[in-house]
């Protein structure tokens, strides 16, 4: 696809500007400038959408309002990355239309063979990642794998990770119907999250809270920190990001915020 160079309405968090000017000065006066080192600490941030858009779940509100609400806050937020759950593949190419995103998806599989579907011809179902434009397309083999552990139902959970050149950003949606096996799915994604070999961001609904049994943050690896929407979505990512802030954004037509996570790097 082509990608679209867009506008992005975020400042690094930096004193060096000021201080390239004041050498600037310096250098009109005849005085030499000291160089001055790029302490950049530029902002990144993930947003995690599960839209409920399947067709087959009771949130579903039997058109396409989660997909244009989620549309809408990517426009105006302008992540860096878009961790998407329970959407079709018809929705990924309507958002990479709307939002010049690059896209990854991965469908998941149906226990008797073949990939889950959407209702209404929409395509398989499955999650995806968005990513600003300025990232670029992946630079290595994107991972798309059925977890180990299954819950016995008809939908085969699955992971999503891809590779850029500056990070790599990972996906998935946990089994909803046993606890202990979104547990290993979630650890089986933490690793291979940590063996990307770049800093990484891991979003996703993960049937899991902080709290419960299991609990969310016994899957953290060490070197890595968990925020969450005080449910069941939450970011990760690696020590190599700083924790700015979160906030819970509504999203019509699903039951779940969108959780946008603000890092820094």
């Amino acid at each position: 696809m082509t990608h679209i160079r867009l506008p992005r309405p975020k400042n690094p968090r930096t004193t060096t500007g000021a201080l390239a000017a004041a050498g600037a000065l310096l250098a009109c006066a005849g005085f030499a400038a000291p160089a001055v080192a790029d302490t950049t600490a530029r902002s990144f941030d993930v947003l995690q959408l599960n839209l409920c858009h399947s067709g087959a779940a009771d949130c579903y509100t039997g058109d396409d309002t989660a997909v244009r609400s989620g549309i809408s806050t990517v426009q105006q937020r302008r992540p860096d990355v878009v961790t998407l759950n329970e959407v079709c593949a018809h929705d990924i190419t309507t958002m990479t239309r709307q939002t010049g995103y690059h896209a990854e998806f991965a469908p998941a599989g149906r226990r008797d063979g073949g990939p889950y579907q959407c209702t209404d011809g929409r395509g398989d179902y499955g999650v995806a990642i968005l990513t600003h434009p300025d990232l670029g397309a992946p630079s290595g083999a994107v991972t798309e794998r059925t977890y180990t552990a299954q819950d016995g139902g008809t939908e085969q959970r699955v992971m999503l990770c891809a590779p850029f050149s500056a990070i790599s950003a990972c996906t998935t949606h946990l089994s909803a119907d046993a606890p202990e096996v979104a547990g290993e799915q979630c650890r089986e994604l933490m690793g291979a999250a940590g063996a990307a070999g770049r800093p990484a961001v891991v979003g996703g609904d993960f049937n899991l809270s902080h709290g419960g049994t299991p609990d969310v943050q016994d899957c953290v690896p060490d070197g890595w920190f968990r925020k969450g929407d005080g449910s069941v979505q939450h970011v990760f990512a690696a020590a190599d990001f700083r924790f700015e802030r979160t906030e819970n954004l509504p999203i019509d037509g699903t039951d779940h915020p969108g959780l946008l996570v603000e890092l820094a790097r």
